[in-house]
């Protein structure tokens, strides 16, 4: 080809046609340009579908990650809501001001010395994001969704550490001074029995427990509110991410 138009310019010069020389050479040059730019269009193209493809293989890894979570998601949200109904049963029974009604506390107490952390991991969503990729999302439904999935997670992880400092501050303490752990423990087959006995009375007028009950039911709410607004950002994720993957089967 390239000798073809050599050979046009040539015959030109040699016949001394030089302005249909110059208007064959703007025409060979506009040729180029336009080849150029088709070029740059087709490999714009070939870049695009392949960056689409890449979201496309992301969504689907994160869907699968997301949605495989439900059932470990349910299983430490059922425990979260049995620390609440326990810590405020507790409540309940030193507040009914009978003493007979104080062992009752021996099956209730338990939850005042539990703690159920969160260690839920999506390395897929994080590896999305440490990369870059929310940069290539056009869809911006599905773009605030990740950033908001990726904050709700970092403030629910981040709780543990309350959690875990209200315990060694004040009721692992009390603890020890007040109650046999072995007697009231939730899961007791993981502790040795017996020991001295706990005094159940000793808690029909006292403030100090009272106050650790209550302090601990209010951060097993906060806990549960936390965990509700977590599992519905996951939940409108999950949603909007299949219903990427099947517009893009379309």
């Amino acid at each position: 080809m390239i000798k073809f138009f050599r050979h046009i310019r040539k015959s030109l010069l040699m016949e001394n046609k030089t302005s249909k020389y110059f208007k064959y050479a703007i025409g060979e040059i506009i040729l180029v340009m336009i080849g150029i730019l088709l070029a740059l269009q087709v490999n714009n193209w070939n870049e695009e579908r392949i960056e689409k493809q890449k979201l496309s293989n992301y969504y689907e890894r994160m869907y699968e990650e997301l949605d495989s979570s439900r059932d470990n998601l349910a299983d430490f949200g059922s425990q979260i809501d049995e620390l609440v109904d326990l810590n405020r049963r507790s409540l309940e029974i030193i507040n009914l001001k009978n003493r007979d009604s104080l062992h009752l506390l021996k099956g209730t107490l338990g939850a005042l010395g539990t703690a159920y952390t969160n260690n839920f991991n999506f390395p897929i969503v994080e590896e999305f994001i440490n990369e870059g990729n929310l940069s290539q999302v056009k869809n911006t439904k599905i773009k605030n969704e990740i950033q908001a999935f990726s904050i709700q997670l970092t403030h629910f992880s981040n709780f543990d550490k309350a959690l875990l400092e209200q315990y060694i501050t004040s009721i692992e303490p009390y603890f020890n001074k007040h109650i046999n752990y072995a007697e009231v423990a939730l899961y007791n087959f993981r502790v040795h029995i017996g020991g001295p006995e706990t005094d159940f009375q000793q808690f029909y007028n006292d403030l100090e427990l009272w106050n650790i009950l209550t302090f601990k039911l209010e951060s097993c709410i906060s806990h549960q509110n936390r965990f509700k607004a977590f599992t519905a950002m996951l939940d409108r994720l999950t949603k909007s991410l299949a219903n990427e993957l099947e517009l893009t089967i379309k």
